[in-house]
């Protein structure tokens, strides 16, 4: 019985490295919303004021968390790093991770608004560009 199921695992066994392979998949193909022609984004035009109102403030990104977003300066390690789409876009539900998180002191909003979070894809797609 054994000597009869050898043959076959070793069958099986060399199928599978046989349909391995090394060629690398494509990168995703990144697609620009199609809203992005009709609303300008730029850090200096409309991304200071969300930031603002939305993470640089005083207990958050001013002076207590790590960074301070404040500037288009103060952000460049997030951008870079991928943590600002990491934690703004991708994980935003998150309630542990995603920006801004569920814990926004009284008076500040909870969540982005459908606007804000055009602005900041645009403002993504086209590259982070200052002004």
């Amino acid at each position: 019985m054994k000597a009869q199921i050898f043959p076959i695992i070793l069958v099986l066994f060399l199928g599978l490295i046989a349909s391995c392979t090394t060629e690398k998949l494509a990168p995703p193909m990144v697609v620009e919303p199609e809203f992005c022609d009709t609303i300008p984004a730029t850090y200096e035009l409309n991304v200071r004021d969300i930031i603002d109102k939305n993470c640089a403030y005083s207990g958050c990104h001013l002076d207590g968390a790590p960074g301070n977003y404040s500037t288009f300066e103060g952000l460049q390690d997030i951008i870079n790093n991928g943590e600002f789409i990491s934690r703004v876009i991708t994980q935003r539900d998150e309630t542990s991770t995603g920006m801004p998180p569920f814990y926004v002191p009284s008076g500040r909003q909870e969540d982005l608004t459908q606007e804000e979070l055009d602005v900041i894809t645009c403002w993504i797609e086209n590259g982070f560009p200052e002004g």
